[in-house]
């Protein structure tokens, strides 16, 4: 009888050591999955003020892109009432009025019209307000328009951003869903008394790991610090 409790020691200690290598994977895995879940919800978090700061700046930046256009309209309509003024002085030939509305002109204006009154009649446009005109883009009306484009243009750049940002923000949160089932599962194995099943369950933790790892780090700006 004590050779056959002899013959027995070795396979339950074998067992203990089996058990306990499994309940030290699992809580190495439930290390790593802890870890990597806070960073990748530190990633998150930034991200999500990226997003929220791009699309602030966008609007400010149409709503001074509007203010320009606004502006813009006002001064172009100012520029064509006084070349109108003008040109019905001259056509009245009444030169005390239109040497008066040249002093009132800026001198981009000015230069405009002055090209414009010398082009010869087969080619020069309908009015100095005309994209073959050199001093054309010069125009104060125009410079408003050129800085309202210019903002729009910049503030579409910004919702560029902030769409790869909230696109880049979901993937932070599905690789937490995948540290989040690995959490589970391998806090599982550390309850269960079944060997099979948690060898079973280590190797579903280990799946959930590498997929969520996979997901991180191939999303932009997941090793940045801030």
């Amino acid at each position: 009888m004590s050779l056959d409790a002899t013959d027995t020691a070795p396979p339950a200690q074998s067992s203990g050591l089996t058990q306990g290598g499994l309940a030290i994977a699992a809580a190495v895995l439930l290390g790593l999955a802890a870890t990597l879940t806070a960073w990748s919800a530190y990633r998150e978090s930034l991200t999500s003020d990226l997003v929220l700061k791009n699309y602030s700046e966008q609007q400010a930046l149409i709503a001074s892109a509007n203010d320009y256009f606004g502006r813009a309209d006002q001064q172009e309509a100012l520029e064509r009432s006084l070349f109108l003024e003008w040109a019905v002085a001259i056509s009245a030939g009444n030169t005390d009025a239109a040497d008066y509305l040249v002093t009132v002109m800026s001198d981009e204006l000015y230069a405009a019209v002055e090209w414009w009154r010398q082009e010869p009649e087969e080619t020069s446009p309908a009015t100095p307000f005309d994209e073959s005109n050199p001093y054309f883009a010069d125009l104060p009306s125009q410079v408003l328009v050129a800085e309202g484009t210019a903002g729009y243009a910049e503030a579409d750049g910004l919702r560029v951003a902030a769409e790869a940002a909230d696109a880049n923000s979901d993937r932070f949160d599905l690789a937490n869903v995948f540290f989040a089932v690995v959490l589970f599962v391998a806090g599982l194995t550390t309850i269960v008394q079944r060997r099979s099943i948690q060898i079973g369950f280590l190797a579903l933790s280990v799946v959930g790991l590498l997929g969520g790892v996979i997901v991180l780090v191939t999303t932009p700006g997941w090793a940045a610090i801030g």
